[in-house]
């Protein structure tokens, strides 16, 4: 007999053929179906199937019986002795036993068989209905744009109805219709009244799905390229944006442009050499969550631009390159927590700059960030500082000329927060510390740790 150490070799041994088995069944009949049906289009005969079931349970069963008499120690049989009557009856019960089992090896053949040949039917069924709804999709997408290439402005407006369906049955190619319907914005077009309806109408489409600042919408997160295009009193106001929105060269014009209440969230908002020549753009009670909005190389004329009681929170306001004339930047009351808002190189000339009474109700608990004014010409230019000194806010001016620059704080103001370094001061005192002292000249301590701005906008 063996010895209980060695006992459950046999049990062990077993497990690991049946393991090695389990894998060749399961991996062997997907390479030999693939390349039947990549050669012959039809699985191999049945019996195969049979014969290999029956092989495994032969070598199964034969292993388990050899593990048993292994751990039995080899016994032997009697020599001629007789079976009786009952021990007879139960080797015709062990005989019809295997019988049975090998029955069951062939149903179990059999229905793995034909599992197979229902999931290979599915996926073939699923590949041909894809196919055929694919196909449909590129003809509805070629009817359509056809239709908005129309002559007659009625049938380019039941284009971009018959596109934005389109969009909606379309998910994997959602992205390419609201590209078309962007780019029709950007192509140039006559001034008539057809022409007008038919902007109006791509507008309308996509408020009605960019959602509400409560709940995104069905294309709130993909991308929108409104290069180039010209707007007059554009309306983007009460919707969700959470893909990129880009508005680089594009012009707004007219009294108003809104973005009152518009929520954009975890995005870039891109104004790469943006025109503002409305009267007022405004972003109030807007939410910038974790969105970074690029002003670089825009371009404000007597434009109020008013982020009034706004909620901004992480990331970066920048703006780089660009020219402010007669115009009004404002974040008076707005909760700016995280944030660095950052001018760099700027040219700034007859301008407000109103960060006043930010947290009206809870300054003492937030944080504004960092406010950076580096490179830029600030010339009679009014920076409003009022009501923000809070913990863990820095102010940076460096490397600047400021020319008849004022500064209004109060208070509660920090001197020790505002660095000044390598600032020419024309006409211009700032503000005093707390012993008295005016913070100019050259400030002691390393540059701030913000922003670089937009990728490619640094100097080469």
């Amino acid at each position: 007999m063996p010895s209980i150490d060695t006992a459950y070799l046999p049990a062990t041994a077993a497990m690991l053929s049946l393991l090695g088995l389990w894998w060749v069944v399961k991996h062997k009949p997907k390479v030999s179906f693939r390349r039947r049906r990549a050669g012959r289009g039809h699985q191999g005969p049945v019996w195969r199937s049979v014969v290999a079931w029956f092989a495994v349970a032969l070598v199964v069963g034969g292993a388990a019986g050899a593990g048993l008499l292994w751990l039995l120690g080899w016994p032997k049989l009697p020599q001629g002795v007789a079976f009786s009557t009952t021990e007879a009856l139960d080797v015709l019960k062990i005989g019809l036993a295997v019988v049975a089992g090998f029955g069951g090896v062939v149903a179990l053949a059999v229905n793995y068989r034909r599992q197979r040949v229902t999931e290979a039917a599915h996926v073939l069924t699923l590949s041909q209905e894809e196919r055929e709804r694919t196909k449909l999709f590129n003809e509805r997408f070629a009817g359509t744009t056809a239709q908005l290439g129309h002559d007659q402005a009625a049938v380019r407006i039941a284009g971009v109805y018959a596109l934005a369906g389109l969009a909606d049955d379309w998910a994997a190619q959602r992205q390419t219709c609201v590209d078309v319907l962007c780019a029709y914005l950007r192509l140039p077009r006559e001034s008539n009244e057809g022409e007008k309806e038919v902007i109006a109408t791509i507008f309308r489409v996509l408020r009605a799905h960019l959602g509400t600042p409560h709940r995104a919408g069905p294309w709130s997160g993909l991308d929108f390229d409104f290069t180039g295009v010209e707007f007059h009193d554009a309306d983007f106001s009460e919707i969700t944006f959470e893909g990129k929105v880009v508005f680089d060269g594009a012009v707004f014009s007219g009294p108003h442009t809104s973005f009152e209440r518009t929520v954009f969230r975890a995005t870039t908002l891109s104004c790469h050499g943006t025109t503002f020549e409305s009267d007022q753009v405004s972003f109030r009670d807007a939410l910038l969550d974790h969105a970074t909005v690029e002003f670089v190389g825009a371009a404000f004329t007597g434009t109020s631009v008013d982020f009034t009681a706004s909620q901004i929170q992480g990331r970066t306001i920048y703006f780089y390159r660009a020219v402010l004339t007669g115009s009004r930047i404002s974040f008076r009351t707005s909760e700016v927590v995280g944030t660095t808002i950052r001018f760099d190189r700027c040219e700034v000339s007859d301008t407000e700059l109103d960060f006043s009474d930010l947290y009206p109700e809870m300054a003492e608990k937030r944080s504004f960030g960092v406010l950076v004014v580096e490179g830029s010409s600030l010339r009679r230019v009014t920076v409003d500082l009022r009501g923000i000194a809070f913990e863990e806010t820095d102010i940076w001016f460096l490397d600047s000329t400021f020319q008849e620059v004022v500064v209004p704080v109060d208070a509660r103001f920090d001197g020790q927060r505002l660095k000044v370094r390598r600032v020419a001061l024309v006409d211009t005192v700032l503000p005093a510390d707390r012993s008295g002292g005016t913070r100019a000249g050259d400030a002691e301590g390393p540059t701030p740790a913000v922003d670089v701005g937009p990728s490619g906008s640094a100097d080469q």
